[in-house]
């Protein structure tokens, strides 16, 4: 009898801990699905603060800063003009962009890069005059590299050879660059190989740097 009970009281004690293995485990299951559901979001989806009303809402704000740099006399007429079309080009990007629903990391970034960028030619044109977007979101990366180049300088995070090769790899950037607009021309699939090659420079400078 003893062993019989002591046999059932076994049982319900193996039977309760599969129980609270089995619930956590579909907890935990459950948990990394909506982790990984958040991060393709986060990486294929529209991005609703640069693509959606917020980033509308940006728009006005800018075009707000230059009517009243025009009115307090801050930016001249031709200025204000040269950053409305500035502008107007980031409104056309974010609209090429979202047209097919999705906009990527790099797309994201180039909007922010162009909003970013005019805002500093009318909030500060001392140290950065207003000049019309040429390849912004281009030439934007090259500063930003070499500023990464320079960090890890003087962190110590690079070595000498690190550094120069780096260096070496940026130089030949902005040569690539140079020569596709060396006709006055810039097309999409111009500015995509530039991407490409920045792309990979700025992960050999992350790894670098680790």
């Amino acid at each position: 009898m003893k062993a019989k009970f002591l046999i059932i009281f076994l049982s319900f004690v193996v039977a309760v801990f599969f129980i609270g293995y089995a619930v956590s485990e579909s907890a935990d299951i459950g948990g990394m699905i909506k982790e990984q559901k958040q991060k393709l979001t986060e990486k294929s989806g529209v991005s609703q603060v640069m693509t959606g009303s917020d980033f509308d809402a940006k728009i006005k704000e800018q075009q707000k800063l230059i009517d009243d740099a025009v009115a307090k006399k801050t930016l001249s007429k031709d200025e204000a003009k040269t950053a409305e079309e500035n502008l107007k080009r980031i409104k056309e990007k974010k609209e090429a962009v979202t047209k097919d629903g999705k906009v990527t990391e790099r797309e994201q970034g180039n909007l922010q890069n162009m909003l970013h960028r005019n805002n500093k030619m009318i909030t500060d044109k001392k140290k950065n005059p207003v000049r019309p977007f040429t390849g912004p979101e281009i030439t934007h990366r090259f500063q930003n590299q070499q500023e990464r180049i320079d960090e890890g300088i003087k962190s110590g995070a690079l070595t000498k050879k690190e550094a120069e090769k780096l260096q070496e790899n940026l130089a030949k950037a902005k040569a690539k660059y140079a020569e596709l607009n060396k006709d006055g021309k810039f097309t999409p699939e111009e500015e995509e190989k530039m991407q490409d090659i920045l792309d990979r420079d700025a992960k050999a400078i992350r790894e670098k740097k680790q």
